[in-house]
């Protein structure tokens, strides 16, 4: 229902019109000072405090000070009753109010607490639709469902989607999808977890299935916040679980700065010549860019020591490239760069070649394959 006849059956059922309009504020906005309620409705400001007290006396909102006077409103369980027991327009006002009352507008705030589990999936569905470079997202069988058209509208403008199922013998439990037009990479949780998004390094949507006594979600759009969800992906569930499927045809494109050295170092160190471009950011201005060179330095913690593919502790710190463009030298880190000159945010391997033929193969971006790079491990 729209506003214009939701405040028509509030007055209906006994409000003013200013009550009516400061009300229906108040349902969409949260708390507020009194002041912002009257600049966001058509009450003046010289009477909102009359209007406010009123709509307390009748239980639809409370007011308490803070410096200035402040309102909210209450959950609405007077105000549904009274409306459900009207006429068929009163019922639609009720509706109205209570899809107000437990979805928030997203917009309006950076992280948003709503109560149900269809909320965050409906929120999910439209990020992956508004996708741009990438998607990590855990979910259910039943959840990856329902938001297999969206991941396929996804992959068809060539956003690298990661995707974690809970569940065991996905390839029967999933026989009616088709992998190849929905993820890049797909793996099997054998214990159960949280639904989560995170899309393009700033939106992200939380809630826990099964595990809470009461169900919420939370919806935020943060990019430190959802990179503290990233590291829970990566760490909690990416990294534990065996994949069922993945697109090993080029070119191969990683997105996060970890993944690809733990492909890459091991050829690397042994004399490979490895090309990429990177697309990400200056880390001084934020503005885009790309480049393309060779990697001439790959900086973690131990790197010297060890022996074969690095492991995900070893390049989950600190973690730079150095490549060679045109002569200069420009440093690489990942998501949440501080040092680096550039923080990527989507590498793409373009060749991979040997100076000594009998040093190893040499191969170019389209001949290298994910399982040739992992073939370094021991």
């Amino acid at each position: 229902m729209d506003r214009d006849p939701l405040r028509d059956a509030l007055q209906d059922a006994g409000l003013t019109s200013y009550q009516a309009d400061a009300y229906i504020t108040l349902l969409e906005q949260g708390m507020m000072p009194a002041v912002a309620v009257a600049k966001r409705c058509s009450v003046p400001v010289s009477q909102i405090y009359d209007v406010l007290r009123a709509l307390e006396r009748m239980d639809y909102i409370e007011t308490f000070d803070q410096d200035k006077l402040h309102a909210r409103p209450r959950e609405p369980i007077t105000v549904l009753r009274e409306l459900r027991s009207r006429s068929e327009l009163m019922n639609s006002a009720a509706d109205a109010i209570e899809d107000r009352w437990e979805q928030p507008a997203v917009s309006d705030h950076k992280v948003s607490v709503v109560k149900h589990e269809e909320t965050v999936i409906d929120r999910a569905r439209d990020l992956i639709r508004d996708a741009e470079s990438f998607i990590e997202l855990s979910a259910t069988v039943d959840q990856f469902r329902t938001l297999t058209n969206a991941l396929e509208d996804a992959r068809d403008r060539g956003v690298i989607t990661k995707v974690a199922v809970y569940g065991v013998d996905l390839e029967a439990q999933l026989a009616t999808v088709s992998f190849e037009e929905t993820v890049t990479e797909l793996r099997a949780c054998r214990i159960p977890g949280p639904f989560l998004l995170v899309a393009d390094r700033t939106q992200t949507c939380f809630t826990p299935n099964d595990w809470a006594n009461r169900p919420f979600g939370v919806l935020i759009d943060d990019y430190i916040l959802s990179f503290i969800f990233h590291w829970y992906f990566q760490t909690g569930v990416w990294a534990l679980w065996e994949t069922v499927y993945e697109d090993t045809d080029p070119p191969y494109t990683y997105m996060t700065l970890e993944e690809f050295v733990q492909d890459v170092a091991p050829l690397w160190r042994d004399g490979a010549n490895v090309a990429v471009t990177v697309d990400g950011t200056w880390a001084d201005t934020n503005d885009a860019c790309e480049i393309t060179g060779v990697v001439t330095d790959i900086g973690y913690p131990g790197v010297y020591r060890s022996e074969g593919r690095p492991s995900f502790e070893e390049v989950a710190g600190f973690l730079q490239l150095t490549l060679a463009v045109d002569g200069d030298l420009y440093s690489v880190g990942g998501w949440g760069t501080v040092y680096e000159d550039i923080e990527a945010v989507q590498i793409t391997l373009e060749a991979i070649e040997f100076d000594e033929p009998n040093s190893g193969e040499s191969a170019d971006g389209d001949d290298v394959s994910a399982a040739a790079l992992e073939s370094e491990d021991d």
